[in-house]
């Protein structure tokens, strides 16, 4: 989706992964925002979606989507959950999606409020 902003938002939805998040969403459409599935049933799992993100999409901000778990307590990440691995093991800033929290990100992709 691209935005009138400049935004380029590309959501994975529940998928694995492919040759096309590198040469299709990041070489033509150039996505600098990814809500990226970790939901890790038939579909990429927290390190699988890590992979993605570092290596072939190389977005500016990712929010991880589709855990199928408690991820958050008292709105911080769990120890332990796919949330947490997925996490830990990006190199690009990670937005937690929190019920009744909205975020906004600018044309570049960046978090500008409610990060």
């Amino acid at each position: 989706m691209r935005f009138t902003n400049g935004l380029v938002a590309y959501l994975s939805g529940d998928t694995g992964m492919t040759a096309e998040q590198d040469k299709v969403v990041r070489g033509f459409y150039h996505a600098n925002l990814v809500v990226m599935n970790i939901g890790d049933t038939y579909t990429t799992g927290p390190k699988e979606a890590a992979f993605v993100i570092n290596e072939m999409i190389k977005p500016a901000s990712v929010i991880p989507s589709h855990a199928n778990e408690p991820a958050t307590k008292g709105s911080k990440v769990r120890a332990g959950t796919r949330t947490a691995i997925f996490q830990k093991a990006v190199k690009v800033p990670v937005h937690i999606p929190l019920s009744g929290k909205t975020m906004s990100f600018n044309g570049a992709g960046v978090c500008t409020s409610g990060c």
